[in-house]
C-alpha cells in the first residue's frame, strides 16, 4: 500500500503545473510577503529611476552653467581686446618709417599719452612749408614741444593744427654720402643723398626740434611736412590768431 500511494503522489505531481502546485501549497502569509517584496522592488526601481533623472538634470544644468561661464569669459576677453584696440587707435598713428636699406614702409606707431588726463588723442597732419606755426617748449611738461600760436590762413592751421597741440613727431631730412662698394674700395667718398625720415620729438632739445622741422626744405621731392600731434579733446576751437 505504501509504494502504490507514493507512485500515485508522484504521478499527480508531474501532471500539475509547477507554479500552481507551489502557490497552492504556500500559506497565505508567505504569498503576501512575496507580493510585498515585488511591490517593494518596483518602488526601489522607481526611486532609482527618479534619482537617475535628477542626476541627468543636474549634469545638464552644470554643463549649461559651464558653457555660459565659457561664453561670458570669451565675451569679456573680446571686450578687453576691443577696448585695448580702441586705446591703441587713439594713441597711435600710421607714418612712413625708413628702414635700414633706405626703403620706406608705412607702419602704425604707438605714442603713449603725455597729457596727464586721458582726454587726449593722436592726430596726423600734412602741410607744406611754411607751416605758419610758432612752437615753444612746454612750461608744464619739460621736454615737450607745444604749438603756441598759429597763423590764421597759414598752411598749418589749414591742415588742422591747433594751439595747445603737443608735437610728438615730424618728418626730417638728412643728407648722407652714398656710394657703391667698388667706389668705396677705390677710396671714393660717394655722392650726397637726401633721405626723409620720421623724427621723434619727445625729450629732444628745442633747437634740434626746430632744425628738424626746417630740414624738410631739403626734401628733393618737395613733399609736405608730416606732423604727429597729441591733442586734448577740449582744445579751444578759436585759438587761431597771431
Amino acid at each position: 500500500m505504501t509504494k502504490k500511494f507514493l507512485l500515485f503522489l508522484c504521478f499527480s505531481f508531474s501532471k500539475s503545473p509547477s507554479h500552481a502546485f507551489v502557490f497552492s501549497k504556500l500559506p497565505k502569509e508567505r504569498l503576501s510577503s512575496i507580493f510585498e517584496l515585488e511591490e517593494s522592488a518596483g518602488n526601489v526601481a522607481e526611486e532609482l529611476r527618479k534619482k537617475a533623472e535628477k542626476l541627468r538634470k543636474e549634469v545638464a544644468s552644470f554643463q549649461q552653467e559651464k558653457d555660459e561661464t565659457i561664453q561670458a569669459e570669451k565675451k569679456a576677453a573680446e571686450q578687453i581686446k576691443t577696448e585695448e584696440e580702441a586705446i591703441r587707435q587713439k594713441y597711435s598713428a600710421e607714418i612712413p618709417i625708413m628702414k635700414g636699406d633706405g626703403s620706406t614702409v608705412v607702419e602704425r606707431i604707438d605714442f603713449p599719452p603725455r597729457f596727464k588726463s586721458e582726454d587726449s588723442y593722436i592726430e596726423t597732419f600734412e602741410a607744406p612749408l611754411p607751416l605758419g606755426l610758432i612752437l615753444g617748449e612746454s612750461e608744464d611738461m619739460p621736454g615737450l614741444t607745444m604749438v603756441d600760436e598759429v597763423s590764421k590762413g597759414g598752411n598749418g592751421v589749414i591742415a588742422g593744427v591747433k594751439v595747445g597741440d603737443i608735437v610728438r613727431a615730424c618728418t626730417a631730412c638728412q643728407t648722407i654720402m652714398k656710394a657703391p662698394t667698388w667706389q668705396l674700395m677705390a677710396g671714393g667718398i660717394g655722392m650726397p643723398e637726401t633721405r626723409r625720415m620720421m623724427y621723434n620729438i619727445d625729450g629732444r632739445p628745442f633747437e634740434e626740434v626746430m632744425e628738424a622741422v626746417s630740414s624738410n626744405r631739403m626734401d628733393p621731392e618737395g613733399r609736405p611736412v608730416i606732423l604727429v600731434v597729441e591733442r586734448k579733446e577740449t582744445v579751444n576751437e578759436d585759438d587761431t590768431d597771431i
